[in-house]
């Protein structure tokens, strides 16, 4: 890739559509996954757990692009999730939306949880916090930022500078759509319609049954709760 004249970002990119493509139309006329989106739409009361990867949640309904241990059913959650109207009791969307382009999925995504959650259902958002980014890039040294690596790598390992790590939460090469503090994941989840928007700690809030947080997480992330 790296000796190709082919953007790395366009091949990432291509590959996302390219699964979505897929898994739309496999949707649309394979008999199999037709009858699992049947079946889902017939459900009522769930808990869905969106773009979650090898997390999935057993009792959940667990949606994700690609396939993983745990997953319900793969869907495209861009354009419409496969949960009947006002069927669900909560959403869990976690490291998820910052993947959306803002203009358009983004807010098609956020109708799509409103139209499935119930009234006075809890959707609950986690993203990664680019406040503590930032104060850790301000602060002196490294420390601060590795202190924010959650058990990975330190970013002082993997960034000459301190401005690459921020870039990574902004960006993520490529993968990222810009990053979110409280004041504008609040706005955001507003201007969506929702209702009681604020936010939390790790693991605490209104989330039916309780959240789901991952631990991988917590170190950076920042937590907000809505009502529809």
């Amino acid at each position: 890739m790296a000796r190709s004249a082919v953007s790395p970002w366009a091949t990432r990119t291509f590959r996302v559509e390219l699964n979505a493509m897929i898994v739309r139309l496999l949707g649309r006329v394979h008999p199999a996954w037709i009858a699992r989106g049947r079946a889902l739409r017939k459900r009522r009361a769930v808990l869905v757990n969106i773009g979650c990867g090898p997390f999935g949640e057993q009792g959940w309904v667990n949606l994700d692009l690609f396939a993983a241990p745990g997953v319900t059913a793969r869907v495209d959650c861009r354009h419409r999730l496969p949960i009947a109207d006002g069927a669900a009791r909560g959403i869990h969307v976690e490291h998820y939306i910052e993947h959306l382009e803002p203009r358009t999925e983004r807010p098609r995504f956020l109708a799509e949880c409103k139209r499935c959650l119930e009234q006075g259902g809890v959707l609950r958002i986690v993203v990664p916090d680019v406040r503590k980014y930032i104060d850790a890039y301000l602060a002196p040294g490294w420390m601060a930022l590795n202190e924010l690596s959650g058990g990975g790598e330190f970013p002082q390992v993997a960034s000459a500078f301190k401005i690459e790590a921020l870039n990574h939460v902004f960006v993520q090469n490529g993968e990222h759509c810009g990053g979110f503090d409280s004041e504008y994941l609040r706005r955001t989840l507003e201007d969506a319609g929702f209702s009681n928007v604020e936010e939390v700690r790790w693991r605490e809030g209104r989330f039916p049954g309780g959240a789901i947080d991952r631990e991988q997480h917590r170190l950076y992330s920042l937590y907000v709760e809505a009502r529809n």
